[in-house]
């Protein structure tokens, strides 16, 4: 039952505050991998998701001076895809649904662990970064 709460409080957390993206991790990559992440100016908050998922987390700069210092924590690739894995039962955004779903159900079969696409793998993950990003 734990496990349940925790998951459940982060889903809350992740519904108001958290983003599920496709993007380009490295220079020259062709397709974009998945990355959830969460900004604020909780530090603490931050800390407690990449304790309790890995992850890791990065300083914004402060542009103004009476503007607080804010932080981003971020997961990628599978870890981002086992994080939603988690969380979505509990989560109630739709559109932060439609996206996870997207992931956990069809971004593996499309995506070969060697890195070598076929032609009708290369079509399928078009479309699948087409159906992602459409709203």
């Amino acid at each position: 039952m734990q496990d349940q709460l925790k998951f459940a409080y982060t889903a809350g957390l992740f519904d108001g505050e958290g983003s599920v993206t496709l993007t380009y991790n490295n220079k020259g990559d062709r397709y974009r991998s998945p990355v959830v992440s969460m900004s604020s100016t909780s530090k603490e908050l931050l800390e407690y998701l990449q304790q309790e998922f890995g992850g890791s987390i990065v300083v914004h700069k402060t542009y103004k001076e009476h503007h607080k210092p804010s932080w981003s924590w971020r997961l990628q690739r599978q870890s981002a895809i086992g994080f939603l894995s988690k969380i979505s039962p509990f989560m109630k955004e739709e559109e932060k649904i439609r996206r996870a779903k997207l992931l956990m159900e069809v971004y593996t079969s499309i995506t070969p662990r060697n890195g070598k696409y076929t032609e009708q793998l290369q079509q399928a993950k078009i479309e699948f970064e087409k159906n992602f990003f459409a709203s």
